[in-house]
C-alpha cells in the first residue's frame, strides 16, 4: 500500500492549520516560516517579474514582510514584499513543495500535486480578486 496520499495529505493539513492560527492570531515572535512552492504553474498568482525571476521555484519567509495573511481551504494568499514593492501572492496548498520554521527545526517535504485545469481558472480568479486596501489607495490618487 502506497501511504504518500495519506501523508502528503496530513502535511498540508498541518501547513493549513499552522497559517491560519497565524491569520487569525498574528506570527509568534519567535516563529519564522518558510513556504517553498513551484512558480511555473497556472494556479499560482505571483508578479511576472518574480515569475521571471524564479521561474521553477520560490521560498517565501513569513517573518516580517507580510501582511493580510489569508488561508482557505485551497490556498494561501498574503501580500508579500519583493524589494520593498508589496504584492498579492496567491499559492494553492497542492503547489507547496516544503514547509518549515528553521527556529524549530521543524520541516515538512510535500509533494506539489498537477492542477486541475478547471481548478487552475478557478484558483486565479478567486486569489486575483483580493487586492489590498493601499492598492486601492493607490488607484485613486491616479
Amino acid at each position: 500500500m502506497d501511504y504518500t496520499p495519506y501523508l502528503q495529505k496530513a502535511f498540508r493539513m498541518t501547513v493549513h492549520d499552522i497559517l491560519t492560527d497565524v491569520a487569525q492570531n498574528g506570527l509568534q515572535s519567535n516563529c519564522a516560516y518558510y513556504l517553498t512552492f513551484e512558480t511555473n504553474r497556472p494556479d499560482v498568482v505571483l508578479p511576472e517579474f518574480v515569475r521571471v525571476k524564479y521561474p521553477e521555484e520560490i521560498t517565501l519567509v513569513f517573518e516580517n514582510q507580510f501582511e493580510n495573511l489569508i488561508v482557505t481551504d485551497t490556498d494561501i494568499q498574503a501580500d508579500v514584499s519583493f524589494g520593498g514593492v508589496l504584492s498579492t501572492v496567491c499559492v494553492p496548498f497542492i503547489a507547496l513543495k516544503a514547509f518549515a520554521d528553521p527556529n524549530h527545526q521543524f520541516g515538512l517535504a510535500l509533494i506539489p500535486e498537477k492542477a486541475a485545469e478547471k481548478q487552475a481558472e478557478s484558483s486565479t480568479v478567486h486569489c486575483a480578486k483580493i487586492i489590498s486596501i493601499d492598492e486601492v489607495r493607490k488607484l485613486r490618487k491616479k
